[in-house]
């Protein structure tokens, strides 16, 4: 059995380098979309860009729920390391596209990657960590964003200026592959057993991928039928992949989930449209507007990193502070929906938009670590989830309710669904929708903060 001295320090190198991968990955996103114009300018390739978003996303649907599965039959350690190999070979083969169509085949190989990948990520950090390490972690995690988000397009401007976007895309990977062998190392060999028999979901996951693709692919004036139909196949093959009774649950870690996806959907709804409706809706120069979608971002590193170092996982406690939390990024979404209802000039929208977005980040970085802790820790009395079927299921649930909100608002701010003339008439009506997904998100938080067996929380005073 280890000396409790080697468990302490091989938790604190593999937290190090869980926080290492999750800032390679956040640089990761920022290079994508600041070498974006640079490849499609090089490669002829504007007119690609749904097929693009559909490739960087239908894939890593599909991927994502076998993550749970290989986590319960697979050493950690060769999981990581052999999806890392995938990530190598998909930039790789970006950075020798010779055209967009092959840029677009890697881009769905890194997908494909990443999928199983934040699974398996989020399975490292419930079963590799004590409680307290997980928690700091997750605090961790949100600084590390802030880190990324400044770093991220600096080197992908700095090294594409130098060396050209290609080396770019590959620079960076011996420090990926460097940190995810240090995650690797940490793991004994030995794989959580999951359920005799279980398979992977695989139709449920080209369900999942199909109704990723139909929201992400361009599709016109049939726009609103994309939505509703990719939307409703990603939300019922979700329904399908959840742990049983998550839908339904009034109580513990299932309600927790159901909390997880509505919170993600009202939060990246309102801030991932926030340049279009700035700069297309309200007439913000590039300059004010930049300001304005880094506000969130920050405002969520900073409050997260306090959150996850003084977490509130019991039920009372967690009440009372998600209460708040969630009171506070709704109201920030209520400020986005007066500023573009009332705004009269650019300067008093620029105000209200950062405004709306800073108690949006706030709200979101005082709320999501708690929020996800209390997903990952194991209850008193055994719910029958494993930690590696919780892991999947967070990082499913989060990555729907994301996907269909975000690709939903910016499909309506496009093309309207027959309301509005232009993106400042429909920017009103985007807001009004997500203030109703945001009063869903405080019923869900509710339910989330009781325990198990739903019963209402006594009264704390």
């Amino acid at each position: 059995m280890p000396a409790p001295r080697t468990e302490g320090r091989r938790a604190v190198l593999l937290a190090l380098a869980l926080l290492t991968v999750e800032f390679l990955a956040g640089m990761q996103r920022y290079l994508s979309q600041t070498v974006l114009p640079l490849l499609a300018r090089d490669l002829d390739g504007a007119h690609l860009y749904g097929p693009l978003d559909a490739a960087a996303q239908a894939p890593l649907f599909l991927t994502l729920p076998a993550g749970a599965w290989l986590l319960s039959r697979v050493p950690v350690r060769t999981l990581v390391l052999a999806f890392t190999l995938i990530t190598v070979l998909g930039s790789v083969i970006c950075a020798l596209a010779p055209t967009m169509p092959a840029f677009i085949a890697g881009t769905a190989v890194r997908a494909l990657a990443a999928g199983a990948l934040a699974t398996i990520s989020l399975g490292a950090i419930s079963r590799g960590l004590p409680s307290r390490h997980r928690q700091l972690v997750l605090a961790g995690m949100s600084g590390v964003w802030l880190l990324s988000s400044t770093l991220g397009p600096v080197y992908a401007a700095t090294t594409a200026s130098l060396l050209g976007w290609r080396w770019a895309m590959v620079a960076y990977l011996p420090l990926l592959v460097l940190a995810r062998w240090a995650v690797a190392r940490q793991f004994p060999p030995e794989a959580e057993q999951g359920p005799t028999g279980e398979t992977v979901p695989w139709r449920w996951a080209v369900v999942l991928a199909a109704g990723s693709a139909i929201l992400a692919l361009p599709v016109d004036g049939a726009s609103m039928l994309a939505v509703a139909l990719g939307a409703g196949a990603m939300l019922w093959a979700t329904a399908r992949l959840l742990p049983p009774g998550t839908a339904r649950a009034h109580g513990g870690r299932r309600a927790g989930l159901m909390a997880l996806g509505v919170t993600a959907a009202a939060y990246f709804g309102a801030t991932m449209v926030l340049s279009v409706v700035a700069h297309d809706g309200l007439g913000l120069s590039t300059a004010s507007f930049a300001v304005v979608i880094a506000a969130p971002g920050v405002a969520w590193a900073l409050t997260g990193l306090w959150t996850g170092a003084h977490p509130a996982l019991s039920d009372a406690p967690f009440a009372r502070r998600s209460g708040r939390a969630g009171a506070v990024l709704t109201g920030g979404i209520v400020v986005l929906l007066a500023t573009t209802t009332l705004a009269p000039s650019s300067s008093v929208a620029f105000v209200g938009l950062l405004v709306g977005a800073t108690l949006a980040g706030l709200g979101m970085g005082a709320l999501y670590p708690d929020l996800l802790g209390r997903c990952l820790t194991p209850p008193e009395h055994d719910d029958g989830i494993t930690s590696d079927r919780i892991a999947g299921a967070a990082v499913l649930v989060e990555s729907v309710g994301m996907a269909v909100a975000t690709t939903a608002g910016y499909a309506f701010l496009g093309t309207g669904f027959g309301l509005g003339s232009g993106v400042a008439d429909r920017s009103p009506w985007l807001y009004l929708a997500l203030t109703v997904v945001a009063l869903l998100m405080l019923h869900r938080l509710r339910a989330a903060a009781r325990p198990a067996s739903a019963q209402p929380l006594a009264s704390t005073g």
